[in-house]
């Protein structure tokens, strides 16, 4: 069984912006978009969809010191099955004319396509007191404000 993903528009990064570039014909899935300040942005991670990183089941997160590596659904090693990358957004802007949403920072690099957009809800994209594999603990958020 195979699946089709339609992208539905491209991260565009230069000196001094980060946005959003939608397609034209699915702009209008913007509407209202504008009516919250962060989005949950699922992109390809085109720069690792190889063959061989495809095939990658264990990885070594950065701050892992223990013997055993990591199966990669317990970290977010960019080699996986599928190169599916998450990031919530802050939303600067939505630029209308250009098709594009301006955001504060992506991981992607410029050119990756996007997936899908969903717009990022407090009560249930957040969960309190979730327990978190020790190489994650103590990391601050430099988007946290």
């Amino acid at each position: 069984m195979s699946y089709k993903i339609n992208p539905i528009g491209t991260v565009r990064k230069n000196e001094s912006e980060i946005f959003l570039e939608i397609f034209p014909e699915y702009w209008d899935a913007a509407i209202h978009l504008d009516l919250f300040s962060h989005i949950i942005v699922l992109w390809w991670i085109d720069g690792m969809d190889t063959q061989a990183t495809r095939q990658t089941i264990l990885a070594n997160p950065p701050k892992n010191k223990g013997p055993v590596p990591s199966g990669v659904f317990s970290c977010r090693s960019p080699a996986r099955p599928n190169p599916i990358g998450h990031t919530i957004v802050r939303i600067l802007s939505l630029e209308g004319e250009k098709k594009r949403i301006l955001i504060d920072h992506m991981d992607a690099n410029d050119g990756s396509p996007l997936i899908d957009i969903k717009p990022y809800l407090p009560s249930s994209d957040r969960v309190e007191n979730a327990q978190v594999a020790p190489w994650f603990q103590n990391l601050e958020s430099r988007y946290s404000k």
